[in-house]
């Protein structure tokens, strides 16, 4: 999938993270350098969280890297229209959360007004780990292929195939494959662009 205005979140929190694992730092070297937490700067490495400038700003000085490292291209070279075409041959993988048998692949993001809405297919195998993640923002999960227990807080919810759940991403969860079959499904994070970081 081409770059475009449209996933400049995933391509800032990927820049972020190469930076700093081609400079050998940990995420909770980094986090304590910038004055983070490390589950705020995870967030931002995965696209969990919108970060604001002055948390990108705190993060390009403990990377020793300009701020422009970190943002180069994003704003350019796109031209907004009023739709998002991603063919099927041009999805981009995207890892994330250092999760094994979690497969992401993105469909487009795109701002509207104060959200930004993110699209993936993920596909989990018998075999995923990964610790349980919090997003700043709502999801929405809708189950293309399989089963999966999720979960949620304390809760744990069974979702069939063809089923659809619409929860509160700031709450931790994780969902797992059931009867040993690969799942596959449609992930929508909705993420609120106002920010208080």
């Amino acid at each position: 999938m081409k770059r475009t205005a449209n996933n400049e979140l995933i391509e800032i929190g990927m820049r972020i993270k190469e930076i700093r694992t081609r400079r050998n730092l940990t995420l909770a070297e980094t986090s304590k350098r910038a004055g983070l937490s490390a589950g705020l700067l995870s967030k931002i490495e995965n696209f969990r969280t919108l970060p604001s400038l002055p948390v990108l700003t705190s993060i390009a000085r403990a990377l020793e890297t300009d701020m422009a490292d970190i943002v180069r291209g994003i704003g350019h070279e796109t031209k907004e229209t009023s739709y998002i075409l991603t063919k099927a041959g041009e999805r981009e993988r995207i890892n994330r959360d250092n999760a094994v048998g979690f497969s992401y692949e993105s469909l487009g993001s795109r701002y509207e007004s104060d959200n930004i809405i993110e699209a993936f297919t993920l596909t989990i195998t018998p075999e995923s780990k990964r610790q349980a993640v919090t997003t700043d923002g709502e999801q929405f999960l809708f189950l293309l292929k399989g089963e999966i227990d999720f979960e949620y807080g304390r809760e744990t919810i069974h979702i069939g195939e063809g089923d659809a759940l619409f929860f509160d991403g700031r709450i931790p969860h994780r969902p797992f494959c059931r009867k040993g079959k690969e799942a596959v499904l449609l992930a929508l994070y909705i993420l609120n662009n106002k920010t208080d970081q």
